[in-house]
């Protein structure tokens, strides 16, 4: 089982030596697709800029990062249709996820600074995210007064951030149950799915973009 970036050695490899494989979402880019399980990266990117929105955040920026993985191109994509839709401004910033907290941090200073007026920050790799609390504190904005922060995995760095950081809880003792069945059927040659849906995402509101998560 594999989250492969877009040309992805390791693919390729594996595939050579006729290993078979399972993606843990869609592998961006492929000719040919691996079998893979989707987690809806569209869908947990409408829900998290959808809850901004509710919470009254009208300048929504979108922290990503730089690689080519299935769940920053879903929500790019995500991002881009909803802030069109929804009349607002478009501000993406792209960060390399080796940098983690440290990166994270240096792109929210350069998003504040070219755009004082951003209210919201959805930045699915939850170190970015972290980092970009790191950043808002030291800038003196208040969260969530200032700035709402979301992210997307609810792991341990979202639930120790202070404050807590409002995720999705993407059900992944699930997805690795559906990955493990969907492996076992092409290891015995049952190769009729290719695409297995996986559970629907959920938001978990926390205090970084709601008062009332308090």
């Amino acid at each position: 089982m594999i989250e492969p970036v877009a040309d992805d050695p390791n693919v390729e490899q594996l595939q050579r030596r006729g290993i078979r494989l399972v993606s843990i979402g869609r592998q961006p880019g492929a000719d040919s697709a691996l079998p893979y399980i989707d987690l809806q990266g569209r869908e947990t990117g409408r829900l998290l800029l959808e809850h901004l929105r509710d919470q009254g955040a009208r300048r929504i920026a979108l922290l990503i990062g730089s690689q080519a993985r299935h769940s920053y191109v879903d929500v790019e994509q995500a991002y881009r249709e909803f802030v069109e839709a929804s009349g607002m401004p478009c501000l993406v910033i792209k960060a390399d996820e080796t940098g983690g907290e440290e990166a994270g941090m240096q792109a929210c200073r350069d998003l504040l600074g070219e755009h004082p007026g951003i209210d919201a920050i959805c930045a699915p790799v939850d170190a970015f995210a972290v980092g970009a609390v790191r950043a808002l504190k030291e800038m003196g904005r208040r969260i969530p007064d200032d700035v709402r922060v979301v992210t997307r995995y609810d792991g341990l760095r979202a639930q120790n951030c202070q404050p807590p950081l409002t995720a999705v809880n993407l059900h992944l003792d699930q997805i690795a149950s559906l990955a493990i069945e969907l492996l076992f059927e092409q290891i015995n040659g049952r190769t009729g799915r290719s695409v297995v849906r996986g559970p629907r995402p959920d938001l978990v509101v926390r205090a970084s973009s709601s008062r009332d998560a308090d």
